[in-house]
């Protein structure tokens, strides 16, 4: 929970900071030039597109509900967690407007995600059992980028948009003969996600004329990812969907 709030919290302000840029732009005063601007942010503005490559930190998650009167003799409850891993690639950026962008591109993200099972294996005694899944997901994002004036060579923005996500180590694969032991039993995902993006951060220009960004960023998943093979690690959860944080530097 608590850093869910940093989350918010980091995006709210980047969003309260772009809104004061435009707002000094747009009327208020509009006599008055950009505070201490650079001369590349001129360069970049007039270019049309603009490459650059992305290297980040993410945390992969669930977020799971839970079937009505998911209980049963064995199964007890599910908990999701994630561990940190890295995310790398390369981006494709077009200008629609002084403060309107397209961004695409195509990155490569590696994690591990867990689900924690409390289970009832022995009559009067609860375990919990944790199912390791490590994921290697393509992803191609679809998203606008919002960004407000520059200030001192650094300029707000905020993007959202939507993602498409092919998990190339959890792809589908044909069902498994049953197994009585609940440690043989693999937990696996659909092979296509698709994602809805939200994020913030801060664009630095430099005299060289590249522009580096620190960007935070939340994907919510639109489907269920669960593949269910009829056992106890699938017959309570009532709907599996991604919930990914990623932290990243785009160098342009």
């Amino acid at each position: 929970m608590r850093l869910k709030k940093i989350v918010i919290l980091f995006i709210a302000a980047c969003s309260w900071l772009g809104i004061l840029a435009q707002t000094n732009y747009l009327g208020l005063f509009s006599q008055r030039a950009p505070r201490s601007p650079i001369p590349n942010w001129t360069y970049h503005t007039l270019k049309p597109y603009h490459f650059g490559f992305v290297l980040g930190a993410n945390q992969m998650g669930f977020s799971v509900a839970m079937r009505d009167n998911f209980v049963t003799d064995t199964l007890f409850g599910v908990q999701s967690r994630g561990t940190i891993g890295f995310t790398v690639g390369a981006l494709f950026n077009k200008s629609l407007h002084d403060f309107w962008n397209f961004r695409t591109g195509t990155t490569f993200s590696f994690g591990t995600r867990r689900l924690t099972y409390s289970l009832q294996e022995i009559p009067g005694k609860i375990t919990q059992m944790t199912k390791s899944i490590e994921s290697v997901t393509m992803d191609i994002p679809l998203e606008i980028k919002w960004t407000g004036m520059p200030d001192r060579g650094v300029r707000p923005f905020v993007i959202g948009g939507f993602r498409y996500s092919l998990d190339m180590a959890n792809a589908r694969r044909r069902r498994e003969q049953p197994s009585d032991h609940l440690a043989d039993i693999v937990v696996r995902l659909e092979r296509d996600d698709f994602l809805f993006t939200v994020g913030a951060g801060f664009d630095f220009y430099l005299p060289l004329g590249n522009r580096i960004g620190i960007e935070i960023k939340m994907a919510f998943g639109l489907r269920d990812m669960l593949f269910r093979e009829n056992n106890v690690f699938t017959n309570g959860i009532e709907r599996l969907t991604s919930r990914n944080l990623q932290i990243a530097i785009n160098i342009e």
